[in-house]
């Protein structure tokens, strides 16, 4: 067994940590996993991630290189496991071929785990506190697998699982080094794209690095579905969805004795601000305006929460047309 370094005392150290989330997950158990999630419940979420899950994933590392030893037709002679840092070691194997595929297959396991913790994030249809969880736990594997460790072995000296396999027989790192810049490159490039910005923030409900256009664009969504909502339950009322000077416009028309009313609503220049016109008469003429703030978390709330807020304004301009304004 190794004696014990820096590593090894951070790690014991963080495991006080992991010990800390799991009864704090324990004593907010109740609200966990409910929805919509708040501040302090998220944070949570990603502890439970980094703390707990993580752990479990070196875990499976290191039976990864257990089971490649096996494999191999070595024996293993000294394993070890701190929650965040382990460690194999095994005799009787000669091979270089065989020693380069027993340090890729720890990282090899940790690939597949945090590809699958991401995809069950992107696309299982859970409760959102899970998929946060799923999510956070993927980027933390994947980071540490393609990034933080093979920075920190070769920088280091550790002589860990990367060191050893950029330091294998020819032409094994040169492959390797393809594959791996491959990796660490597609994985810049997914996490610039707006549509992981987008499918995040949809999967647990809050606006992911999303910019003031994203917001924009959401708020626009919310509106025009609560709009088209209304008109579904309202058989009097006219939908019409326009471009209006660059902005979009969702107009809402509908008829009460004689006269006519019309509620023109858009997203103003805050992302998340609803202007509101009220127009009645013959021709209807503007006679108030609103704005209403559309809270972040209803962003992704299905269906529109909206749809109460347009019912809101509906009876102010029935009251404005009745009251003679």
């Amino acid at each position: 067994m190794p004696t014990f370094s820096a590593l090894q005392l951070v790690s014991l150290a963080m495991a006080v940590l992991s010990l800390r989330t799991l009864v704090r997950a324990w004593h907010g158990r109740r609200y966990l996993l409910a929805e919509p999630i708040i501040p302090g419940q998220l944070s949570l979420l990603v502890e439970i991630a980094l703390f707990l899950v993580v752990p479990l994933g070196v875990l499976f590392h290191e039976v990864g290189h257990l089971v490649a030893v096996w494999l191999a037709g070595g024996q293993v002679t000294g394993f070890g496991y701190l929650l965040f840092l382990g460690w194999v070691e095994y005799s009787g194997v000669a091979n270089p071929f065989a020693r380069f595929w027993i340090a890729l297959s720890g990282n090899l396991v940790s690939l597949v785990l945090g590809s699958a913790l991401l995809v069950m994030g992107l696309f299982l249809r859970v409760r959102r506190p899970l998929s946060v969880v799923f999510l956070a736990s993927s980027g933390l594997i994947l980071a540490t697998t393609l990034v933080f460790y093979p920075v920190l072995d070769l920088v280091s000296g550790l002589y860990g699982d990367w060191m050893q396999l950029y330091r294998a027989p020819w032409p094994y790192p040169l492959w390797l080094g393809i594959v791996h810049g491959g990796l660490v490159l597609g994985s810049v490039v997914l996490w610039r794209s707006r549509w992981l910005r987008w499918r995040v923030s949809e999967r647990i409900g809050i606006p992911w690095r999303l910019d003031a256009t994203d917001r924009r664009a959401l708020a626009w969504q919310q509106l025009a579905d609560a709009a088209e909502r209304l008109s579904a339950v309202n058989s009097q009322l006219i939908v019409r969805c326009e471009v209006a000077d660059g902005t979009p416009l969702v107009e809402l028309r509908w008829g009460r004795g004689s006269g006519q009313r019309l509620l023109h609503a858009r997203v103003g220049e805050r992302p998340d601000m609803v202007e509101v016109v009220a127009l009645t008469g013959e021709p209807p003429i503007p006679r108030a305006s609103w704005r209403a703030v559309i809270p972040e978390n209803t962003l992704f709330v299905r269906p529109s929460p909206l749809v109460d807020l347009l019912q809101r304004f509906q009876i102010a301009t029935d009251a404005l047309a009745l009251n003679g304004r």
